[in-house]
């Protein structure tokens, strides 16, 4: 674990990353830093990566100036998570009489709108802190060989959009990687049917081929390198699916499209409304522009640089003037 009891020391070891009394005992965040261990981190590093790093939780080396980083994102999303995720339970004491819920004479249970603001705050941290964490070890393959086995990293290493890092390349989602989920669950059905016939069923299959490393890109026949035709898919892929996350929920993240404004006549109080259907038709529309334009890049891309490869191929319907029938032709 990151957090250990004999190093614990009446919560100094957490203190750092959430401002906590030293009354909190061990015995108590035990079970919520385990519990966020196991759903956050572990699915992410895999589990030699979660070995390795739990092994220099115990114990840095000497001289390993990369090591106390790690160990510190590591903990402050484990740490931020473990609140997040337990909030409930930590305001509650679970004994022979039920739940209770703790007090003294001198301290009160916080206020509802207080309580609010700690969940968000809590979960703003820890899901920042594991967007670093990432973005850290990512950084630093070569000295923590661990992640390439992980489930995490096989995945995206056959994928075409690769990381939340990169789809901020293009379109702003603040290497959020909770963004970079949910427009996961858009990439398949873009991929599979918007992308694949923009470049034909046979160039697509082979494009997979290349990725997954069944089959060798064929420098000699292209101008362009594979990371090149990827980057270049990519782009259209993420703005497509930008644009029709946003055409289904309003907005890219999972708490809704709001605009800031400051109240006339107040004392520069900001306030935050929800946006109107027309504002959230004017973000679509906008986005669905990107697309098309990300479109049209990428087959002027397969002209210029995959000619060779490509050859003759039509992506639209094809109309038969003779007979005056209309089909589609790939």
């Amino acid at each position: 674990m990151l957090f250990s009891q004999s190093k614990w020391d009446n919560g100094k070891q957490m203190s750092p990353f959430v401002p906590v009394s030293a009354s909190l005992s061990w015995q108590k965040m035990q079970a919520p830093i385990e519990s966020a261990e196991q759903q956050f981190l572990l699915p992410l590093l895999g589990e030699q990566m979660m070995q390795r790093l739990g092994q220099l939780a115990d114990n840095i080396p000497e001289g390993d100036l990369l090591a106390p980083q790690l160990v510190q994102i590591a903990r402050r999303a484990v740490a931020n998570l473990a609140f997040w995720l337990h909030f409930d339970a930590l305001n509650l004491r679970i004994s022979d009489q039920g739940f209770q819920r703790q007090g003294s004479a001198d301290w009160q249970g916080a206020y509802k709108y207080q309580e609010d603001r700690l969940r968000k705050g809590f979960k703003n941290a820890g899901f920042n802190a594991l967007d670093f964490l990432l973005d850290f070890i990512e950084d630093h393959l070569k000295d923590y060989p661990e992640y390439l086995t992980s489930p995490c990293y096989q995945d995206r290493s056959k994928a075409i959009v690769r990381s939340a890092r990169e789809a901020n390349q293009f379109v702003f989602i603040n290497s959020s990687h909770i963004v970079f989920m949910r427009l996961k669950g858009e990439f398949r059905t873009v991929e599979e049917y918007d992308l694949c016939a923009v470049l034909g069923e046979k160039l697509y299959r082979q494009l997979r081929g290349w990725l997954s490393g069944e089959a060798e890109f064929p420098a000699d026949e292209c101008v362009c390198t594979l990371e090149q035709l990827r980057m270049a898919c990519a782009d259209f892929v993420v703005k497509k699916a930008a644009s029709r996350l946003m055409r289904q929920t309003g907005s890219l993240t999972e708490r809704g499209l709001y605009f800031n404004s400051t109240e006339s006549g107040s004392l520069g109080n900001d306030i935050e409304k929800p946006a109107t259907d027309r504002q959230i038709g004017d973000r679509c529309a906008m986005a669905d522009v990107d697309a098309h334009r990300a479109e049209a890049s990428l087959r002027c891309f397969l002209n210029n640089y995959m000619g060779a490869i490509v050859g003759e191929r039509t992506t639209g319907p094809i109309r038969d003037n003779d007979n005056h029938t209309a089909f589609f032709a790939m």
